[in-house]
């Protein structure tokens, strides 16, 4: 009688042991978001439990570390947030595929009156008589895909233009006096209006001006794939005050180094570090 109660104490402890080493142990799976029509890059991805995160790439793969039992959760604007378990199956597998449903927002009235529309985009349109808009896209002219240059980005170009000083072409200076010619002689001509522009601070207000348009953008960009809802869930900053942390985020030296690497996961990562300084103020 006591053989098979010590036989099935010992199983009971190798199994507890078991169980609990499995619980503590980390690894790295890898996994896919898979949707019937949405876009799959850039989906947030957070391990709940250590607070690690990653963003899918193009293809709508990630990987991110995880335990035994460790609830992950799937956010973007686009999708429905999705969270699951890391379960014994999944975590011997170390694959995961994620199906998310699209956010579609419903409304509760659409008005399609004085126009007697029918709602058929193709019927209504016909019906209307609108003409088609003709742009440089549509006419298949060249170049017709560059982005337009923004005007502050313009105005800069122009400020500051050229070198603040060059050596006279030989062409440049018998423009000015043709009695040299024969004689060896070395001119400077001075960018005076880069120069001003320098020194009365127009350059560098048109820079201020044009780094805070690309961080403006940014913002909307950041907000657009993350959502106001989910940086406050993640950061614990009331969504009322997420313009503010976003602010103070682009206030910061290191952010201008951080946006330009257009590296949506390295900039969550700041945003994570930024989060704790912004609530100690």
């Amino acid at each position: 009688m006591q053989k098979p109660l010590r036989f099935l104490l010992v199983l009971f402890i190798l199994l507890t042991s078991y169980t609990l080493s499995s619980q503590k142990k980390t690894k790295h799976i890898s996994g896919k978001i898979k949707s019937l029509n949405n876009d799959v890059s850039n989906v947030l991805i957070i391990n709940l439990n250590s607070k690690e995160s990653t963003i899918t790439d193009s293809l709508g793969v990630f990987t991110i570390e995880v335990r035994l039992r460790d609830s992950i959760r799937f956010t973007a604007v686009q999708y429905l947030t999705k969270e699951i378990i890391i379960t014994e199956t999944i975590f011997q597998r170390n694959s995961v595929v994620v199906n998310l449903v699209e956010n579609i927002i419903n409304l509760k009235e659409v008005t399609v009156t004085p126009y007697n529309l029918s709602g058929k985009l193709e019927q209504d349109i016909n019906s209307l008589g609108i003409e088609p808009v003709v742009t440089s896209s549509t006419l298949g002219l060249p170049n017709a895909d560059v982005k337009v240059m923004p005007q502050s980005e313009r105005l800069l170009l122009v400020a500051d233009r050229g070198e603040y000083a060059r050596l006279m072409t030989i062409e440049e200076i018998l423009k000015l006096d043709k009695t040299l010619l024969g004689f060896f002689k070395i001119s400077v001509m001075v960018n005076s209006d880069k120069t001003i522009n320098r020194i009365s601070g127009k350059t560098k207000s048109l820079e201020e001006i044009v780094i805070r348009e690309k961080n403006i953008e940014l913002e909307e960009e950041i907000i657009a794939k993350f959502s106001k809802k989910t940086m406050s869930e993640n950061f614990d900053i009331p969504e009322v005050k997420i313009d503010g942390f976003l602010t103070y985020c682009m206030s910061q030296k290191g952010f201008s180094e951080i946006s330009k690497s257009g590296n949506m996961l390295s900039i969550w990562e700041y945003l994570k570090i930024k989060s704790i300084e912004f609530k100690e103020q």
